[in-house]
């Protein structure tokens, strides 16, 4: 039921994107260099037209997508927002703040380690357990019960990772910011996928 694609390549972006939305007809590598390419023209706009790399943000026959391409494909597809996440002590930021005190409710992270991406993940009707859908291993998810998120995410920062909150975005106005109120359904972002619909077995 849970859907990843094998890696291929240094594709593990487009893997990562799929495994999120848990779909395969989203986030093509002609749409993700198309992402790329945007980025950078405006990135040589606000530099005053200097010269800008594409293999900043990908390189066209491996994949190797940058971090910064998969944050706009998902918040031009899904109007979500990746939000790191580089501690879990509580700090000044108020967002982080919130997040980390409702870190059980997150639906998705997205992980960085070195060069590869993948994703844990929450399905509806096996909310107490993340899913680690990673391409490197498609036909096993490691499930993680929620109550051990954080000592897992706290390895991976120990380990040097890169760790990511899905979070659905509405604007920059002040009225539209997370609240105790709406933080659990903004964290519950993504859109429901089959696997959401049955109760997964063998935890």
């Amino acid at each position: 039921l849970i859907i990843c694609e094998r890696q291929e390549q240094l594709f593990c972006g487009r893997h990562v994107l799929r495994a999120l939305s848990q779909t395969l007809d989203l986030f093509d590598d002609d749409y993700l260099k198309e992402v790329a390419q945007n980025i950078a023209a405006t990135e040589q706009i606000n530099r005053h037209g200097e010269a800008i790399q594409l293999t900043e943000y990908y390189y066209e026959n491996t994949g190797e997508y940058d971090i910064q391409v998969l944050k706009a494909a998902l918040m031009n597809i899904f109007s979500i927002d990746l939000l790191q996440i580089g501690t879990l002590h509580p700090n000044s930021d108020y967002a982080h703040s919130l997040i980390l005190s409702h870190i059980k409710h997150v639906q998705a992270f997205l992980i960085q380690q070195n060069y590869h991406y993948y994703c844990l993940r929450r399905f509806r009707l096996t909310e107490n357990y993340f899913f680690k859908i990673d391409s490197k291993n498609p036909t096993y998810h490691e499930p993680i019960h929620r109550d051990n998120i954080l000592n897992f995410l706290k390895s991976l920062l120990e380990h040097g990772s890169n760790i990511y909150v899905t979070i659905q975005y509405i604007s920059d106005a002040i009225e539209d910011e997370i609240t105790t109120d709406n933080i659990k359904t903004r964290l519950w972002a993504l859109p429901d996928a089959p696997a959401d619909r049955e109760a997964l077995a063998n935890i």
